[in-house]
This record gives structure tokens, sequence and C-alpha cells, in this order.
């Protein structure tokens, strides 16, 4: 295989990135590109030079090696199960589904099929993430924030699915897929949508670690922010926007303290993880975020709404 032919399915907001980076990938060919709106995949095709646009990504079936599905998480399964049941490689935007049945489906359809299934948790490809497994050793207390301001793009799933798997997901890579959670508690906030727009969960782990999530698309600052609470008296922060890290390093019997920052070369997340699904692809590697991970992060997620409790701003106010 000289080039992966890819197909692009959803050209909003997202999508359109996809497009632009798997342009500028020498070892890819983008062979068409699909979206219900017609009139934006031509925008976007004669942007790129794509020679093959459609409304209907079935249409994509018998021309690609690989498929990078962008589009509302209710129809990922349906489009993600089309393409690996025709052999195609697949990487989906997160969440990687609605459910976690679906998911298992998926799953099921792709072994032995010795196919790529890349689940998009970008966040894994912040080389500030990629620095903090050198430095994270026995937390008692972890803070995440992730908030912004509602730009009404997403508003078919609340920010427990849309920003906090994110975060869910990272609580995984760096603490281990098999850390038992023993307490779930959360409120949420319905401001714009019928779903929780702000949501304010904690998480007990084994080894009484304690973790607080914030996600809100109802913040006029955007934050992405780490702060990580060692057993030795160090604080790991990491900025996932400057893609920055610091380490103050103390001792809690002590007023004195030091400072590490790891210089970091900035680097396009997005861009990472679509070169790396197409190296995957290309040497036959796992990747990264497989869809066991997007599975595990959505099984978290779906956890926790069961347990948030959501109060009506619209309905007070």
């Amino acid at each position: 295989m000289n080039k992966v032919k890819i197909g692009v399915v959803g050209v909003g907001y997202l999508g359109q990135h996809h497009v632009r980076i798997f342009s500028e990938i020498p070892k890819v060919e983008i062979v068409g590109i699909a979206d219900l709106n017609l009139q934006r995949a031509k925008e976007i095709a004669s942007i790129y030079n794509i020679p093959f646009v459609t409304s209907d990504y079935r249409d994509l079936l018998d021309r690609v090696d690989a498929v990078s599905i962008v589009t509302p998480t209710n129809t990922h399964f349906q489009i993600a199960k089309d393409f690996l049941l025709r052999g195609i490689h697949t990487f989906i935007e997160k969440p990687v589904t609605q459910t976690l049945k679906e998911a298992e489906t998926l799953l099921e359809i792709a072994s032995g099929k010795n196919l790529i299934l890349q689940v998009g948790h970008i966040e894994r490809f912040n080389p500030a993430v990629q620095e903090l497994k050198r430095y994270i050793n026995d937390p008692f207390y972890m803070e995440i924030k992730r908030s912004g301001p509602f730009d009404g793009r997403i508003t078919d799933v609340g920010v427990v699915m849309d920003l906090m798997i994110h975060d869910l997901d990272i609580l995984f890579y760096v603490l281990g897929k098999g850390r038992k959670i023993l307490d779930i508690k959360g409120y949420g906030y319905s401001f714009y949508t019928s779903y929780e727009d702000f949501a304010n969960v904690e998480l007990v782990f084994e080894g009484n670690l304690l973790v607080n999530l914030i996600a809100s698309r109802v913040t006029p600052k955007k934050i992405r922010r780490l702060d990580i609470y060692e057993k030795n008296g160090d604080l790991i922060s990491i900025d996932y926007m400057e893609q920055s890290i610091s380490i103050i390093h103390g001792n809690r019997k002590q007023v004195e303290t030091s400072i590490e920052t790891p210089v970091l070369e900035k680097e396009e997340p997005l861009r990472l993880e679509l070169e790396h699904f197409v190296n995957c692809i290309l040497e036959g590697s796992d990747p990264e975020v497989t869809l066991e991970d997007g599975k595990l992060a959505l099984a978290l997620a779906t956890e926790i709404l069961k347990e948030l409790r959501i109060f009506d701003i619209k309905k007070d106010t």
C-alpha cells in the first residue's frame, strides 16, 4: 500500500480539520468526503481538491481503505458498522458510540479482521499528557476543569459525554485501567439544552484517591486544566491549551519548594492523532486509543450520568 485511500464522513466544524490534516499527510490520498449538507461538502472539497463528494456515506464504501467518522454521536454506530463490515480501517470521534452495547457490537465485528479501529480521544496526543506519565506517582487528589462558552455546536449530548469524557480517558491512561472506582457523586445544570450543560462530579478510587471533575459549556473563559496532588507533597499541573506541565516539588512539613517546568515542543494534537492512525494502518500496529479504551471511558461516563442529579435552570429563571 503506497498511499492510504481515506474518506471523511462529516465535514462540519471538526471534520473540516480532519480533511485539512489528511490532505497534508504525504501517505494519504483523500478520495472522497460525505456530508448530509452536500453544499458544505462541495465547499470543503473545492478547497482541498477532493474528487468525490456525496451526501450518502455509503457511496464511499467501495472507494476507501480507511474512513474518519466525524458526525453526531447518535450516527457513529451505524456508519462505523457499515465500514467495518466491508473491512475498512475506521477512526471514530469520541464518544465512540451512544451505548456500551453498540461499542461491544463494533468490537465483535472488527474482531479477527485485522483492522485498525481508533477512537478520537485527542488529549492522549497532547505533549503535556505524554510528559505526565514521567511524573505522576501516588496522588491522593486530582482536580480537573474543562470549560468554555456555549457555542451551540453540540446539542445531542451533555457535557459529560462531550467534554468530561476526555478526562475520564486520561484518568484511565495515567492511573491504569484496573483502578477500581468506589463511589460516584455528581450534580448538573441544564441551561441551554435538554442535557447537562454544567457538571460537577466526584469520583473516589481505591487507595483513597479523590477526583473532582468540572465540565462546563456555560463558562465565559475557556479552561482546560489538570492539577494532581501527590502524597509526597508535589503538585503537578497541566494546562492542556498551553501544552505545558509544571511540577512543584514540596514537602508537606516544609515551606520551601522547587519548581520544575519541562520544555515541551508544541504540536497540534489532532495532527498527531490522525498521523498515528495512518501509521498504524501502514505498519499494522495497534493504535494508542483502541475501541476498548473508548468503551472504558464511555462506560464510566454512562455510570456518571446515572448518578448525576440535574437541575433545570431554564425553569428557574
